[in-house]
Parts: structure tokens; sequence; C-alpha cells
């Protein structure tokens, strides 16, 4: 067993283990304590708060890019004096983010029809520490730390389950943004004391003017790679929320749980392959190997359980609470699934290229994503509303553009323009 595939099941054991934590929360302490009313606000403002902290998210993604060049050749040093800079940006970063969130999220609890003040202040919480929490877990992933991350994610779902167990009964909504908010705060704790080793060696130049530059243009892209479909999802959530009825928002909630499984699965092959894949690019290998393997898995995953939840749908539903509510959704369960396997699929693809340095892939993702929004716009606009119906066909039309022009950027780079951003070894240009 190669060091990727050994990596990739520790990580997946490690994280299935936490995982009753993630469907209780989702399959049974939201259905039992949220009213139904508010079901359907759990995704909008859960990704409304998580895309007023792209920034912070984009500056974690470009300094685990970075980390993961240098662990390659075994700059710990240069490592470590990249994170103590990092944390400081941080620090700054955490005010700006929270100044305009006071002003912001209050006007969308109200469009999202949510009361609970509370909640708005946890949601927010969750979403921004879910946002810095990587900056510290990817210094991990970068060194291929990966049995410590296993540990610190087992621990950051048991807290988080019982945060939940906790407060929830209480303050419904409240408590499941609270439980939400207590895994990063476990992660970062977590990962300083994991990293307290690493952090303790002699410390090495590495910021300079050439430095800065290089991650100020890998941070721009980045932000632009990861603010398209953060702002696509938001609006679909949003439409979801505020075009339909109350019923229909929370039906698409019950039933989307079990399309979500796919992230138990694909989370941990992303968070092993970024390392590798960098490595990879470093040494002048492909990544595609990694892109393949990956995605292979999940679309024969995707397209078992699809066949399963088609045949067995509504049993399943039936065993959430108040489930058989919500038994005439179950139709779009399995159709749920593939669209989320075939966008993974290209998730995959896209961090693969940025863990290399290469942006070309923009070029046809932002307008994609743009004209998409566009689209969903339009159709509100001249139809006053749109139904479930056409908004899963939407969601599936876009999953299928991105899973093909993935796919054929993948494997032809016949007209696309590279964008290149290298390290300071490297024999490849730079911008």
């Amino acid at each position: 067993m190669d060091g990727f595939t050994r990596h990739a099941v520790i990580l997946f054991l490690a994280l299935r283990i936490g995982d009753f934590v993630n469907t209780a929360a989702g399959m049974w302490f939201v259905p039992k304590y949220v009213k139904p009313e508010d079901i359907g606000a759990v995704l909008p403002i859960t990704s409304f708060a998580t895309f007023l902290s792209l920034p912070v998210f984009a500056f974690a993604m470009t300094v685990m890019k970075e980390s993961a060049c240098l662990a390659a050749v075994g700059e710990r040093g240069r490592i470590k004096s990249l994170l103590s800079g990092v944390f400081v940006a941080v620090a700054a970063a955490t005010v700006a983010v929270l100044c305009v969130t006071a002003v912001l999220m209050p006007r969308f609890l109200g469009a999202m029809r949510v009361s609970d003040g509370m909640a708005g202040f946890l949601v927010v919480a969750a979403a921004f520490l879910g946002c810095v929490a990587p900056v510290y877990t990817d210094a991990l992933q970068s060194l291929k730390r990966f049995r410590s991350l296993a540990a610190i994610e087992v621990g950051g779902s048991v807290v988080r389950f019982l945060v939940m167990l906790a407060v929830m009964p209480v303050r419904a909504l409240a408590g499941y943004f609270a439980g939400q908010a207590a895994l990063p705060v476990f992660r970062i704790a977590g990962s300083v004391f994991m990293l307290h080793r690493d952090m303790s060696i002699r410390a090495e130049p590495f910021w300079n003017r050439n430095v800065v530059r290089r991650m100020t243009v890998a941070f721009g892209l980045i932000l632009v790679y990861q603010a398209m479909p953060m702002a696509a999802s938001l609006l679909e959530q949003s439409m979801i929320r505020t075009a339909l009825p109350s019923v229909d928002s929370a039906g698409y909630y019950m039933v989307s749980r079990f399309a979500d499984f796919l992230h138990y699965l694909t989370f941990p092959l992303l968070l092993v392959m970024f390392p590798y894949a960098a490595a990879a690019a470093r040494k002048g290998a492909s990544t595609c190997p990694y892109v393949i393997r990956c995605s292979a898995v999940t679309l024969a995953v995707s397209v078992l359980m699809a066949v399963v939840y088609a045949f067995f749908g509504e049993e399943l539903l039936s065993l959430m609470p108040n489930g058989e509510n919500y038994i005439a959704y179950v139709k779009y369960m399995p159709w749920l699934v593939l669209i989320n396997a075939l966008t993974t699929c290209q998730v995959f693809y896209a961090n693969a290229e940025v863990s290399a340095g290469r942006f070309g892939f923009l070029w046809w993702f932002a307008p994609l994503h743009l004209i998409y929004m566009g689209v969903l716009l339009l159709g509100v606009r001249f139809f006053g509303s749109l139904s479930l119906p056409m908004l899963v066909i939407c969601f599936g039309v876009i999953s299928v553009l991105r899973f093909l022009f993935s796919g054929i950027a993948q494997f032809s780079h016949a007209g696309v323009p590279s964008l290149l951003i290298k390290g300071e070894n490297s024999s490849q240009g730079s911008i």
C-alpha cells in the first residue's frame, strides 16, 4: 500500500468515527428540535456566513499551497517563518470580517425569516472559525502529519456532539451552530498543540518582496476560484428558502442530507491529495493520476448509493424524526447524490491544479459560474418564482458542465491560457 493510499485510509477511518455526529445533527437533532419552518434556513445562512469568511478561507488555501511546496523539499525552518507571519495576518483579517458581518448578517437573517439573534451570532462564529481552522490544520496536512490530523478530527467530533447534545434541547437553532463552532475551535487548539514540535525548530528566512508578491497573486486567483462556487451555492440556497414555500425548503434540506454523505468520503481524499499533488507538480510529474483515482472512487460509490436511494429512499427517510412528512421529496435523492458526485470530481481537478500553481482553468471556470448565476436570476425575474424541480434541473446542468469542462481540461491543454505560480526553485515561469 503506497503512502497516498495508506494516509487516505487512515484519515477515512478517523473521520468516519466522528461521522455519527454529523449524522445525528443533520438527520436527527435538526428535524427533532428545530421547528419545521426554520429547517429550510439552516443551509442558506450557513452559505452566507461562509461566503463572508471567504477571504480567510482563500488565504488558508494559499498558505497550504505554499507550505506544501516547502514541505516537499524539507524546508521546515522556512515553514515556521511562513506560519508565524500567517498567524499575524489571520488576526488582522478576523477584525475586518467581523466588522462586515455585524452590518450584513442581521439583514440576511431577516430575509431568511430567522428571528433568533443568538443563532445569527453563532452561525457567523461557526463559519468564520471554520475558515480560520484550515490555516492551522493545513499546516499539518502539508507536513503529511495525517495521524495527528486524524486524532484532531475524532476529538473535535466528540466535542461537537457534546455541545449539541447539551444546547439544542434548550435553544435548537443556536445549539446547532454552537456545535458547528465547537469543532473548528478544537481543530485550532489541537493543531497548535500538534505543531509545537515543528514550530520549536530554528526559523529560517522566508518573507521577502518576491514571496509576498507571489502569495498575493496566488491569493487573488484562489479567491476568484473559491468565490464563484460559493456565490453560486449561496444564490441556490437563498432561492430555495425565499422562492419556494417553507415546506419545500424543509423537504429539500431533509433529502439533501442523504446526498451530503459524499462529503464523508471525499473530504479525506481531498486532504491527502493536495500535498501529494503539490509534491508531484514540484518534481514535474503529472497530478492526473491522483485526480482520476479520487474521481473514480467517488463516482462508483455515488452510483451505488443512487441505486439504493431509488429503491429504499422512503424507508431511509422514514427513520428520521418527522421524516414521513417529506416522503414526497424522496424522488430527488438519487439525483442529488449524482449531482454532488459530478461537482466533487471538478473539485478534485481544480484543487490539484491549485496545488500545482496552475490557474488556467479559471478562464472557463469563472465565466461558467457567472453565466449560471445570471440564468438563475433571470429565471426569477421572468417567471416570478422557480419550482423545486426546475432548481434541481439547474443544479444538474451546472454539475454536468463543471464535470465536462474539467475533464476536457484535464486531458487537453490546447487553447487554454496558462496562469502559473511557482516557487522560487521552479524552472517554470511565474506571474
